[in-house]
């Protein structure tokens, strides 16, 4: 636990370990931006204990774009290389809102389930968005060009996007209940799935085939997985037009903790989950839940807060450590069982 007044440095710590887990920060898009005024660059070094191996990741960035990220030594040719090594949950303002932002952001969220699931995905998407790419270029071009062997790539592909997307949606699905029950939250007539990005019972190739025409007009593809969206909905009604905001949050917590144990379950890896602050975001009650929930589960957890406030009697006799940040600098202050 990183306690400490606003403005301290608390979630620059969450942010460094979330640059060692993908190689990007989650404050903001570049992370030439994430040097420090004065400096010429950062680094980062984080250790990884699994199943009695230690790994070292290294990431250094400088102001003007170079850099390098390094695992155990070795250089690191893939990002994803780092993802698998480091799975991470995120619970912050933006992933709590991620259900009411539209359909990117859902997408975002059970992509990042399938690629930790599902070892070939990160390849397939890449060739889906390949085939895509090119597909859209040749609209744009001309419209009537022969695009016939783009189509029939973006089918197979997009088909088997679709299919470990469901794949996911059904674990999460499962898991979710039980993660809302442990909570004790309940909102009755919840369900979870997946619109394919076009029309369901039709193939993904018929549903190209149907729409040349108007995507010849328009310069792109409208059907395919890049349109899909994970649906949330409470009696078949979307949760943004049944739940208040705060209920909104509190539902995206679960299914972020759901997702944290489905990759414990199927990558035998369990994620580190970070919270930036969720006290701030969720009621007392709630933030409880959370809490509760993710120490029951043995999950190791870094999270802000500007006190420590309930959290000790929230975790019961879950051993947690608290560092106290001030002004960028980090003091250990004590440990609590």
């Amino acid at each position: 636990m990183f306690t400490g007044l606003n403005g301290a440095g608390k979630t620059t710590v969450l942010d460094a370990a979330h640059i060692l887990g993908t190689g990007k920060s989650f404050t903001t898009s570049l992370l030439t931006k994430a040097v420090r005024d004065g400096c010429d660059g950062f680094s980062v070094v984080g250790q990884i204990k699994s199943a009695g191996a230690r790994k070292v990741i290294g990431i250094n960035r400088l102001r003007n774009g170079g850099g390098e990220t390094r695992l155990s030594g070795a250089p690191v040719k893939a990002l994803s290389a780092l993802a698998r090594e480091l799975p991470l949950v995120v619970l912050n303002a933006d992933s709590l809102n991620a259900l009411k932002e539209g359909p990117e952001a859902r997408r975002r969220l059970i992509d990042h389930m399938v690629f930790h699931v599902e070892q070939s995905f990160s390849s397939l998407w890449k060739r889906y968005y390949h085939a895509l790419k090119q597909r859209n270029s040749l609209l744009r071009k001309d419209g009537a060009a022969d695009d016939a062997a783009w189509v029939s790539e973006i089918a197979s592909l997009g088909e088997q996007i679709h299919q470990a997307r469901s794949r996911a949606a059904t674990r999460l699905s499962s898991e979710i209940s039980e993660v809302l029950l442990a909570m004790g939250v309940e909102f009755s007539g919840f369900s979870l799935g997946l619109k394919a990005g076009w029309k369901e019972g039709e193939s993904l190739l018929s549903a190209l085939e149907a729409s040349r025409q108007s995507d010849a007009q328009r310069g792109f593809t409208q059907v395919g997985p890049h349109r899909g969206d994970l649906q949330c909905l409470i009696e078949s009604r979307p949760v943004s037009d049944v739940l208040s905001r705060g209920q909104m949050k509190v539902l995206m917590s679960a299914l972020r903790i759901a997702q944290g144990r489905v990759l414990a379950v199927v990558t035998g890896r369990a994620p580190v989950f970070l919270l930036d602050d969720v006290g701030a975001e969720l009621d007392q009650e709630n933030a409880r839940a959370v809490f509760s929930v993710l120490a029951a589960d043995k999950f190791q957890v870094l999270a802000t807060m500007v006190s420590l406030g309930n959290v000790p009697e929230w975790i019961s006799n879950t051993p947690i450590t608290v560092f106290h940040v001030e002004q960028g600098v980090i003091t250990k202050t004590n440990s609590v069982a």
